[in-house]
């Protein structure tokens, strides 16, 4: 029952995925409430490519970076929904660019914020790929001992 459910929910979210532009900015539709960014409060919108260790679905997704440092994915705007993602990449950006208004100006502190979100990735990337075999052993053993414990095949009380 819990199985149908999350797959349902799954199910409906992949189809209210979407990313929308209009003249306030970019809307972001997936699983939780839709979510606006205006085009003022966008730093810039980067592409970035997936490792293939990692890969289980888009080899490349497609952020759009606050002014803050923060990161939105925009969902259905990688190279698996879009076949030609580049051309929409430079359409989005100029369309960026003409809608700021006349005196925004770059955070200065925004590249510094991406930069240091973009080192921890890879640090955590470096470390799982490390570790990925122990932490798939570890996790497989605890399923096990689980289900064990929780079916009561230990061989207890009859």
């Amino acid at each position: 029952m819990l199985l149908a459910v999350v797959l349902g929910w799954g199910l409906y979210g992949r189809s209210r995925r979407m990313t929308t532009v209009d003249r306030e900015g970019i809307v972001v539709r997936g699983l939780h409430p839709p979510r606006r960014l205006a085009w003022d409060g966008i730093h810039d919108i980067r592409c970035v490519a997936v490792p293939p260790r990692r890969r289980w679905g888009p080899g490349t997704i497609t952020y759009a970076y606050r002014t803050d440092g923060r990161r939105v994915p925009l969902l259905c705007v990688d190279d698996e929904e879009l076949p030609a993602l580049e051309p929409e990449l430079a359409s989005l950006r100029a369309l960026l660019l003409r809608q700021r208004s006349a005196g925004w100006a770059p955070d200065p502190r925004a590249e510094p914020r991406i930069a240091r979100q973009n080192a921890r990735e890879e640090a955590w990337d470096r470390w799982f790929d490390g570790w990925r075999s122990y932490v798939l052993i570890f996790g497989v053993a605890a399923a096990v001992i689980a289900g064990i414990v929780l079916t009561g095949w230990l061989g207890g009380p009859a």
